[in-house]
Protein backbone atom coordinates (compact mmCIF):
# COMPACT_ATOMS: atom_id res chain seq x y z
CA UNK A 1 0.00 0.00 0.00
CA UNK A 2 1.34 3.24 -1.35
CA UNK A 3 1.90 6.45 1.50
CA UNK A 4 -1.07 8.18 1.74
CA UNK A 5 -1.62 11.50 0.02
CA UNK A 6 -0.69 14.51 2.68
CA UNK A 7 -3.53 17.08 3.17
CA UNK A 8 -4.33 20.27 4.73
CA UNK A 9 -5.16 18.31 8.00
CA UNK A 10 -1.57 17.35 8.18
CA UNK A 11 -0.09 20.70 7.77
CA UNK A 12 -1.96 22.97 9.25
CA UNK A 13 -4.07 22.57 12.99
CA UNK A 14 -7.05 19.53 11.94
CA UNK A 15 -8.85 20.99 14.71
CA UNK A 16 -9.12 24.36 13.51
CA UNK A 17 -10.39 23.31 9.80
CA UNK A 18 -14.22 23.72 10.44
CA UNK A 19 -13.99 27.05 11.88
CA UNK A 20 -11.35 27.99 8.86
CA UNK A 21 -14.18 27.00 6.52
CA UNK A 22 -16.66 28.58 8.11
CA UNK A 23 -15.11 32.10 8.50
CA UNK A 24 -14.17 31.71 4.53
CA UNK A 25 -17.47 30.81 3.72
CA UNK A 26 -19.80 33.68 5.47
CA UNK A 27 -16.85 36.23 4.71
CA UNK A 28 -17.00 35.27 0.95
CA UNK A 29 -20.79 34.86 1.05
CA UNK A 30 -20.93 31.06 -0.51
CA UNK A 31 -21.11 27.62 0.77
CA UNK A 32 -17.42 26.84 0.99
CA UNK A 33 -16.04 22.78 1.89
CA UNK A 34 -12.33 22.10 2.06
CA UNK A 35 -11.89 18.61 1.02
CA UNK A 36 -8.52 16.68 0.53
CA UNK A 37 -6.40 15.89 -2.60
CA UNK A 38 -8.79 13.27 -3.59
CA UNK A 39 -11.96 14.80 -3.01
CA UNK A 40 -12.83 13.95 0.79
CA UNK A 41 -14.08 16.48 2.80
CA UNK A 42 -12.18 17.53 5.88
CA UNK A 43 -15.13 19.11 7.51
CA UNK A 44 -18.91 19.71 7.37
CA UNK A 45 -20.84 21.88 4.77
CA UNK A 46 -24.38 20.79 4.50
CA UNK A 47 -24.46 22.44 1.56
CA UNK A 48 -21.92 20.67 -0.42
CA UNK A 49 -20.98 17.54 1.33
CA UNK A 50 -23.06 15.22 -1.07
CA UNK A 51 -22.28 17.84 -3.65
CA UNK A 52 -19.01 17.06 -3.60
CA UNK A 53 -19.32 12.98 -3.20
CA UNK A 54 -21.19 13.12 -6.30
CA UNK A 55 -19.20 16.29 -8.63
CA UNK A 56 -16.10 16.53 -7.23
CA UNK A 57 -15.03 13.47 -5.96
CA UNK A 58 -11.45 12.45 -7.42
CA UNK A 59 -10.89 15.89 -8.10
CA UNK A 60 -7.47 15.60 -9.49
CA UNK A 61 -8.76 13.08 -12.17
CA UNK A 62 -10.92 13.57 -15.18
CA UNK A 63 -14.36 13.79 -14.03
CA UNK A 64 -18.03 13.81 -15.58
CA UNK A 65 -20.68 16.69 -14.81
CA UNK A 66 -23.98 16.25 -13.34
CA UNK A 67 -26.24 14.63 -15.82
CA UNK A 68 -23.96 16.97 -18.90
CA UNK A 69 -22.05 13.67 -19.94
CA UNK A 70 -19.28 16.17 -20.07
CA UNK A 71 -15.45 15.63 -18.59
CA UNK A 72 -13.17 18.06 -17.49
CA UNK A 73 -10.01 17.75 -15.86
CA UNK A 74 -9.32 20.72 -12.76
CA UNK A 75 -5.06 21.89 -12.88
CA UNK A 76 -3.67 24.10 -10.50
CA UNK A 77 -0.97 26.49 -11.62
CA UNK A 78 2.10 26.55 -9.73
CA UNK A 79 4.18 29.43 -8.72
CA UNK A 80 3.20 32.65 -7.56
CA UNK A 81 3.42 34.22 -11.09
CA UNK A 82 0.63 32.34 -12.66
CA UNK A 83 -2.61 34.43 -13.10
CA UNK A 84 -5.46 33.85 -10.98
CA UNK A 85 -7.78 33.04 -14.11
CA UNK A 86 -5.23 29.42 -14.35
CA UNK A 87 -5.22 29.19 -10.48
CA UNK A 88 -9.42 29.33 -10.19
CA UNK A 89 -11.18 27.34 -12.84
CA UNK A 90 -15.11 27.87 -12.94
CA UNK A 91 -16.67 25.08 -14.61
CA UNK A 92 -20.41 25.23 -15.99
CA UNK A 93 -23.02 22.79 -16.18
CA UNK A 94 -25.80 23.31 -19.49
CA UNK A 95 -27.91 22.39 -17.06
CA UNK A 96 -26.63 25.64 -14.56
CA UNK A 97 -24.53 24.35 -12.38
CA UNK A 98 -21.47 26.50 -11.81
CA UNK A 99 -18.81 25.00 -9.34
CA UNK A 100 -15.04 25.89 -8.43
CA UNK A 101 -12.43 23.77 -6.60
CA UNK A 102 -9.49 26.26 -6.45
CA UNK A 103 -6.27 24.12 -5.46
CA UNK A 104 -4.47 24.68 -2.49
CA UNK A 105 -0.70 24.24 -3.40
CA UNK A 106 2.10 23.51 -0.88
CA UNK A 107 6.11 22.97 -1.49
CA UNK A 108 4.68 21.55 -5.10
CA UNK A 109 1.78 19.53 -3.98
CA UNK A 110 -1.87 19.72 -4.46
CA UNK A 111 -2.93 19.62 -0.15
CA UNK A 112 -6.27 20.21 -0.29
CA UNK A 113 -9.33 22.25 -2.57
CA UNK A 114 -11.48 25.02 -1.41
CA UNK A 115 -14.53 23.89 -2.98
CA UNK A 116 -17.63 26.16 -3.59
CA UNK A 117 -20.98 25.60 -6.25
CA UNK A 118 -24.08 27.51 -7.05
CA UNK A 119 -27.35 27.23 -9.76
CA UNK A 120 -26.44 29.64 -12.06
CA UNK A 121 -29.26 31.12 -13.54
CA UNK A 122 -29.43 31.03 -17.27
CA UNK A 123 -29.84 34.03 -19.61
CA UNK A 124 -33.20 33.56 -22.22
CA UNK A 125 -32.54 32.40 -24.97
CA UNK A 126 -35.01 31.45 -28.10
CA UNK A 127 -37.96 33.14 -26.38
CA UNK A 128 -38.29 30.66 -23.53
CA UNK A 129 -37.57 31.54 -20.01
CA UNK A 130 -36.72 28.59 -18.20
CA UNK A 131 -34.81 29.39 -14.97
CA UNK A 132 -32.40 26.65 -14.28
CA UNK A 133 -34.11 25.10 -11.26
CA UNK A 134 -36.77 23.63 -13.20
CA UNK A 135 -34.12 22.23 -16.31
CA UNK A 136 -32.61 20.87 -13.01
CA UNK A 137 -35.52 18.60 -11.71
CA UNK A 138 -35.38 16.40 -15.10
CA UNK A 139 -31.69 15.11 -12.89
CA UNK A 140 -34.67 13.70 -10.28
CA UNK A 141 -31.88 12.29 -8.16
CA UNK A 142 -30.15 15.59 -7.42
CA UNK A 143 -33.04 17.65 -7.18
CA UNK A 144 -33.00 17.64 -3.39
CA UNK A 145 -29.10 18.42 -3.84
CA UNK A 146 -29.79 20.70 -5.98
CA UNK A 147 -32.18 22.75 -4.20
CA UNK A 148 -30.42 23.66 -0.99
CA UNK A 149 -27.58 25.47 -3.19
CA UNK A 150 -27.83 29.07 -3.60
CA UNK A 151 -29.18 30.58 -7.04
CA UNK A 152 -26.54 33.89 -7.88
CA UNK A 153 -24.98 34.65 -11.00
CA UNK A 154 -22.02 32.86 -12.81
CA UNK A 155 -19.88 36.42 -12.62
CA UNK A 156 -20.90 36.48 -8.71
CA UNK A 157 -19.38 33.32 -8.79
CA UNK A 158 -16.45 33.61 -10.63
CA UNK A 159 -15.22 36.54 -7.99
CA UNK A 160 -15.64 34.64 -5.04
CA UNK A 161 -13.19 32.01 -7.08
CA UNK A 162 -10.93 34.88 -7.54
CA UNK A 163 -11.17 35.51 -3.51
CA UNK A 164 -10.75 31.66 -3.04
CA UNK A 165 -7.80 31.57 -5.21
CA UNK A 166 -5.79 34.50 -3.09
CA UNK A 167 -7.25 32.62 0.23
CA UNK A 168 -5.66 29.39 -0.87
CA UNK A 169 -2.31 30.93 -1.89
CA UNK A 170 -2.34 32.36 1.70
CA UNK A 171 -3.06 29.20 3.09
CA UNK A 172 -0.63 27.10 0.86
CA UNK A 173 2.06 29.55 2.04
CA UNK A 174 0.67 28.67 5.82
CA UNK A 175 0.83 25.52 5.55
CA UNK A 176 4.74 24.93 3.76
CA UNK A 177 6.04 27.02 6.81
CA UNK A 178 4.12 25.08 9.34
CA UNK A 179 5.32 21.99 7.77
CA UNK A 180 9.16 23.35 7.70
CA UNK A 181 8.17 24.10 11.95
CA UNK A 182 7.27 20.38 12.25
CA UNK A 183 10.58 19.31 10.79
CA UNK A 184 12.52 21.89 12.94
CA UNK A 185 10.21 20.10 15.57
CA UNK A 186 11.14 16.73 14.69
CA UNK A 187 15.20 17.57 14.51
CA UNK A 188 14.83 19.31 17.52
CA UNK A 189 13.18 16.00 19.35
CA UNK A 190 15.64 13.70 17.71
CA UNK A 191 18.28 15.78 18.97
CA UNK A 192 17.33 15.98 22.75
CA UNK A 193 16.21 12.45 22.78
CA UNK A 194 20.23 11.76 21.14
CA UNK A 195 21.29 13.81 24.06
CA UNK A 196 19.10 12.18 26.47
CA UNK A 197 20.42 8.57 25.84
CA UNK A 198 23.74 10.17 25.67
CA UNK A 199 23.75 11.98 28.85
CA UNK A 200 24.22 8.46 30.78
CA UNK A 201 26.31 6.42 27.88
CA UNK A 202 29.56 6.81 26.90
CA UNK A 203 28.99 7.63 22.91
CA UNK A 204 32.37 5.28 21.80
CA UNK A 205 32.11 2.19 23.77
CA UNK A 206 27.98 2.38 24.69
CA UNK A 207 29.12 1.83 28.46
CA UNK A 208 27.82 3.81 31.26
CA UNK A 209 29.82 7.20 31.04
CA UNK A 210 31.60 8.68 34.23
CA UNK A 211 28.51 10.87 35.40
CA UNK A 212 26.22 7.81 35.67
CA UNK A 213 29.04 5.78 36.51
CA UNK A 214 29.61 8.17 39.80
CA UNK A 215 26.08 8.45 39.75
CA UNK A 216 24.85 5.02 40.39
CA UNK A 217 28.03 4.22 42.78
CA UNK A 218 26.44 7.07 45.16
CA UNK A 219 23.69 5.27 45.30
CA UNK A 220 25.20 1.68 45.79
CA UNK A 221 27.89 3.61 48.90
CA UNK A 222 24.02 4.62 50.26
CA UNK A 223 22.85 1.31 49.91
CA UNK A 224 26.12 -0.46 51.62
CA UNK A 225 25.65 2.13 54.50
CA UNK A 226 22.19 0.95 55.13
CA UNK A 227 22.11 -2.69 55.01
CA UNK A 228 25.90 -3.08 55.77
CA UNK A 229 26.99 -4.82 52.68
CA UNK A 230 30.28 -4.94 50.68
CA UNK A 231 31.46 -3.23 47.72
CA UNK A 232 34.66 -3.02 45.94
CA UNK A 233 35.52 -0.69 43.01
CA UNK A 234 38.15 -1.50 40.21
CA UNK A 235 39.63 1.34 37.96
CA UNK A 236 41.62 -0.39 34.82
CA UNK A 237 43.39 1.55 31.92
CA UNK A 238 45.06 0.14 28.98
CA UNK A 239 48.98 0.12 28.90
CA UNK A 240 50.79 2.13 27.23
CA UNK A 241 47.56 2.83 24.92
CA UNK A 242 48.77 6.29 23.78
CA UNK A 243 50.87 4.43 21.39
CA UNK A 244 48.51 2.58 19.62
CA UNK A 245 46.85 5.91 18.59
CA UNK A 246 49.78 7.28 17.72
CA UNK A 247 50.75 4.11 15.65
CA UNK A 248 47.58 3.27 14.19
CA UNK A 249 45.67 5.95 15.00
CA UNK A 250 42.26 7.35 16.86
CA UNK A 251 39.61 5.19 15.33
CA UNK A 252 42.25 1.47 15.83
CA UNK A 253 41.76 3.59 19.10
CA UNK A 254 38.43 3.66 19.79
CA UNK A 255 38.01 0.09 18.25
CA UNK A 256 40.07 -1.52 21.33
CA UNK A 257 38.27 0.30 23.64
CA UNK A 258 35.05 -0.86 22.01
CA UNK A 259 36.60 -4.69 22.15
CA UNK A 260 37.56 -4.17 25.98
CA UNK A 261 34.46 -2.18 26.52
CA UNK A 262 32.71 -5.52 25.68
CA UNK A 263 34.91 -7.76 27.12
CA UNK A 264 34.43 -6.53 30.42
CA UNK A 265 30.71 -6.09 30.06
CA UNK A 266 30.28 -9.86 29.10
CA UNK A 267 32.64 -10.91 31.76
CA UNK A 268 30.71 -8.88 35.03
CA UNK A 269 27.64 -10.00 36.54
CA UNK A 270 24.31 -8.90 35.94
CA UNK A 271 24.28 -6.68 39.23
CA UNK A 272 27.88 -5.04 38.78
CA UNK A 273 28.37 -2.21 36.69
CA UNK A 274 30.98 -1.02 34.38
CA UNK A 275 31.78 2.39 33.04
CA UNK A 276 34.10 4.13 31.36
CA UNK A 277 35.72 6.96 33.06
CA UNK A 278 37.49 8.96 30.96
CA UNK A 279 40.22 8.28 28.12
CA UNK A 280 41.07 4.40 28.21
CA UNK A 281 40.12 4.44 31.81
CA UNK A 282 37.17 1.73 32.86
CA UNK A 283 35.15 1.64 35.93
CA UNK A 284 34.06 -1.32 37.36
CA UNK A 285 31.60 -1.56 40.53
CA UNK A 286 31.33 -5.19 42.42
CA UNK A 287 28.38 -4.79 44.22
CA UNK A 288 28.03 -7.36 47.70
CA UNK A 289 31.56 -8.24 46.82
CA UNK A 290 34.33 -7.86 48.76
CA UNK A 291 38.14 -7.44 47.84
CA UNK A 292 38.78 -11.29 47.65
CA UNK A 293 35.59 -12.02 45.39
CA UNK A 294 36.54 -8.56 43.68
CA UNK A 295 39.96 -10.21 42.62
CA UNK A 296 38.19 -13.33 41.53
CA UNK A 297 36.55 -11.60 39.55
CA UNK A 298 39.29 -9.45 38.28
CA UNK A 299 40.86 -12.64 37.35
CA UNK A 300 38.15 -14.01 34.91
CA UNK A 301 39.08 -10.36 32.79
CA UNK A 302 42.65 -10.97 32.72
CA UNK A 303 41.27 -13.82 31.45
CA UNK A 304 39.38 -12.68 28.77
CA UNK A 305 41.55 -10.44 27.42
CA UNK A 306 44.18 -13.12 26.77
CA UNK A 307 41.48 -14.80 24.94
CA UNK A 308 40.97 -11.77 23.25
CA UNK A 309 44.75 -11.10 22.32
CA UNK A 310 44.79 -14.70 20.70
CA UNK A 311 41.83 -13.98 18.39
CA UNK A 312 44.07 -11.59 16.53
CA UNK A 313 41.07 -9.29 15.91
CA UNK A 314 43.07 -6.50 17.88
CA UNK A 315 46.03 -4.37 15.97
CA UNK A 316 48.27 -5.17 18.57
CA UNK A 317 48.12 -7.26 22.01
CA UNK A 318 46.88 -5.29 24.90
CA UNK A 319 47.48 -5.47 28.48
CA UNK A 320 45.52 -4.09 31.66
CA UNK A 321 47.11 -2.21 34.59
CA UNK A 322 43.91 -2.62 37.54
CA UNK A 323 43.55 -0.60 40.89
CA UNK A 324 41.07 -2.08 43.58
CA UNK A 325 39.69 -0.73 46.39
CA UNK A 326 36.98 -2.04 49.09
CA UNK A 327 34.09 0.17 50.51
CA UNK A 328 35.05 3.56 51.52
CA UNK A 329 33.06 6.17 53.22
CA UNK A 330 32.30 8.55 50.30
CA UNK A 331 32.71 8.05 45.82
CA UNK A 332 35.63 10.57 45.99
CA UNK A 333 37.43 8.50 48.70
CA UNK A 334 36.43 5.49 47.00
CA UNK A 335 37.88 6.50 43.68
CA UNK A 336 40.90 7.74 45.02
CA UNK A 337 41.84 4.38 46.73
CA UNK A 338 41.73 2.57 43.25
CA UNK A 339 43.38 5.13 41.67
CA UNK A 340 46.38 4.67 44.61
CA UNK A 341 45.89 1.02 44.16
CA UNK A 342 45.84 0.87 40.03
CA UNK A 343 49.19 3.30 40.45
CA UNK A 344 50.65 1.08 42.64
CA UNK A 345 50.00 -1.67 40.06
CA UNK A 346 51.37 0.40 37.63
CA UNK A 347 54.64 1.63 38.98
CA UNK A 348 55.19 -3.22 39.73
CA UNK A 349 54.18 -3.70 36.42
CA UNK A 350 52.03 -6.17 37.01
CA UNK A 351 48.22 -6.87 37.82
CA UNK A 352 47.07 -7.37 41.41
CA UNK A 353 45.35 -10.16 40.22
Amino acid sequence: MGRRTADLADHLWAESLQEVQDTLGRALGVPLLLVDPAGRPLAVCEDLNEFCRWLTRAIPLSRPCLECGRSERLTGARGATSSLANLCQVHSCPLGVADAAVPIWSAGDIIGYLVTAQVCLQPESHGESLPAAAKLAEAEEHVALLARLPRCSRQALERAAAGLAVVASFIGSLAASRRRNLRLAERIREQTRWIQANEWTDAVTGLANRRHFCATLEGELARVRRYQCSLSLAVLDVAQFHHINEEFGHEAGDGVLRAIAQALASTIRQTDVVGRLGGDEFGIIFTETGREGAMIALARIAAQIEDLNASGELPVEIRLNVGLCEYALGVQDLLAGALEDLQRAKERERLPC
